[in-house]
């Protein structure tokens, strides 16, 4: 990133990703991208799912104001599968609007306090049912509360077709604490992370969170637009040369 004036968001985001190289919380990039990541989804025993359609669903309405397909705003999806019910449509209704799923594990929890073989059960058994779920390769996983240890590390680099890397971000999310789970300020707060090859995250997992998330990205995605940045998968921003 030569030449470019960094921010001091983005200046601690470098200097923790020296110290962490297990895990990805940004790509560097001089393009104006940047990933757009949403946690915890769905909402568990919700019938059709209707609070992460509310997400879905301001998406495709922003995109509806961007002309070119291959300019419209994707996100990557993290999945817990205990979240999941029989016969949900939630997975396909993702993938068929353009978007990314990533593994999230079986339960909302500290995965770094789990005993390594149960970590390995977990992690492995969401990958399986999403995978035959959707027929669908999986490349992140990203570990409850963003905590990782090393023997959570060797079993991520056993799973063919992972990055072996934990799928963090360019920031703290403050939308699961209140009073900081105000939709307006979630977005201000967003916003001040916005730097090329950030990755930015929100949450699902309750129909309250859902919603503030759904009234948060109309700010931010708008605010993504007026400042030229694209919005794109975890996958797309990774895979930048």
């Amino acid at each position: 990133m030569t030449g470019i004036k960094q921010t001091p968001q983005q200046q601690l985001v470098i200097r923790l990703a020296q110290l962490f190289p297990e895990a990805l919380f940004y790509k560097e990039t001089s393009d104006k991208v940047v990933a757009l990541t949403i946690d915890d989804i769905p909402t568990p025993n919700e019938a059709d799912d209707i609070s992460t359609q509310l997400i879905l669903d301001v998406i495709a309405d922003h995109n509806q104001t961007i002309e070119s397909p291959t300019e419209r705003v994707r996100a990557t999806f993290f999945i817990i599968t205990d979240h999941l019910f029989d016969g949900t449509t939630i997975l396909d209704r993702i993938v068929e609007q353009g978007h990314e799923i990533g593994n999230h594990g079986t339960t909302d929890q500290t995965t770094a306090l789990l005993h390594p073989e149960v970590f390995a059960a977990q992690l492995n058994a969401a990958h399986r049912y999403i995978s035959e779920k959707l027929h669908y390769p999986l490349r992140w996983y990203r570990p409850g509360r963003g905590l990782y240890n090393k023997t959570m590390l060797r079993c991520l680099q056993q799973m063919p077709g992972y990055v072996p890397r934990f799928a963090l971000a360019s920031m703290l999310p403050v939308d699961t604490f209140k009073p900081t789970d105000d939709s307006v300020f979630t977005a201000w707060y967003i916003t001040q992370h916005i730097f090329p090859g950030a990755i930015l995250v929100l949450h699902g997992g309750t129909a309250e969170r859902s919603q503030q998330t759904a009234q948060a990205l109309r700010l931010i995605l708008d605010e993504l637009k007026r400042r030229n940045y694209r919005t794109v998968t975890l996958s797309e921003l990774w895979d930048r040369l």
